[in-house]
């Protein structure tokens, strides 16, 4: 049996493009090396991921993004046993200005939607992300609130 979490956080401070792409590269590695999978959702300074895997590795992960100083208003949203990753290749999804092309392992969840026909929490909670507006965090003023 595997665990499935979804949390939402707000980042502490900017992360453009460069930044995004750095953050796919080290947690495609670290979580492959941990057995883990999932999406994570990059829109307006907020994120959303699922995490899969095996139980102690996804706890793992999620309490070093708890503890991450990049991140603020930590919240967990869905925990749940799963029998089958969803999502087997590790993938990001974000708002990208401009026409380019995507690097290689991001998705284009936020830009085209999702035609899965998964009804679970999780992936609905991803669309409800994709589809309404979120109010910038307030990096600014240092707030720090787990």
């Amino acid at each position: 049996m595997l665990l499935s979490l979804v949390y939402m956080s707000a980042a502490t401070e900017p992360f453009d493009d460069a930044a995004l792409d750095a953050l796919l590269e080290h947690s495609r590695t670290r979580n492959a090396a941990a057995g883990l999978s999932g999406l994570l959702v990059c829109k307006d300074g907020r994120f959303m991921q699922l995490l899969e895997g095996p139980e102690d590795a996804v706890l793992e992960t999620y309490q070093r993004i708890v503890d991450d100083p990049r991140h603020t208003d930590v919240g967990l949203l869905v925990d749940e046993r799963i029998h089958t990753p969803r999502f087997g290749e590790w993938t990001m999804a974000f708002h990208r200005e401009g026409d380019g092309d995507l690097p290689d392992g991001f998705d284009t969840f936020l830009a085209e939607g999702d035609r899965s026909g998964d009804t679970s929490r999780p992936r609905e909670l991803l669309r409800w992300f994709r589809n309404h507006p979120l109010a910038a965090p307030d990096a600014a003023l240092g707030k720090h609130r787990r």
